[in-house]
């Protein structure tokens, strides 16, 4: 490489900056690269104003033949397949019937549905209610209990008071005699 004549190509510079990095990173100086892209090109016959052409590789005869038969085989194989599947298939009358009837029955969960949420609903609101409700009785059966309660001490006291009065009365009347 030293001992090639070196020259200047024009390029515009964001071009020779990509090249540039690139040569970086493959560890390579830039004149090497131009060599082997253009050793590259001729190699293959690329033709780089050729707008139209493709890279073609010339097909040995024995692999053409292969590949036509592979497609003749694709070919029946694809008939094949259609013709199994209309054979096992029902006729389009009958898919279109088909087709209707899980519309309508779509159709039909969704009416469902719709009464299932509303029952819901419906259930969920009479559940509070009847918490409500119980909350309600819970709460007065439980003053009636407590009232209950009192009245019964209330009671007890009185049957209390009353037994000492009758001791009182009896002490008294006994006091009053021996007086």
């Amino acid at each position: 490489m030293s001992d090639i004549q070196t020259s200047t190509i024009r390029v515009p510079k964001n071009v020779l900056e990509d090249i540039k990095i690139y040569c970086r990173k493959a560890g390579q100086p830039v004149g090497e690269w131009v060599e082997k892209a253009w050793r590259f090109l001729q190699k293959n016959d690329f033709d780089i104003y050729d707008t139209e052409a493709t890279p073609f590789l010339p097909v040995p005869a024995e692999v053409e033949k292969e590949r036509s038969q592979v497609d003749a085989l694709c070919k029946l194989m694809s008939e094949f397949i259609i013709s199994q599947k209309q054979a096992q298939l029902p006729p389009p009358d009958i898919q279109q019937k088909a087709t209707d009837r899980i519309a309508e029955l779509e159709h039909l969960i969704g009416k469902y549905q719709e009464k299932l949420d509303s029952l819901s609903e419906d259930k969920t609101r009479l559940i509070k209610e009847r918490l409500q409700w119980e909350q309600k009785y819970y709460d007065r059966d439980k003053q009636n209990y407590m009232l209950s309660e009192k009245l019964q001490k209330q009671g007890e006291l009185l049957e209390i008071a009353k037994t000492e009065l009758r001791h009182c009365k009896g002490f008294f009347h006994l006091q009053m005699r021996a007086f």
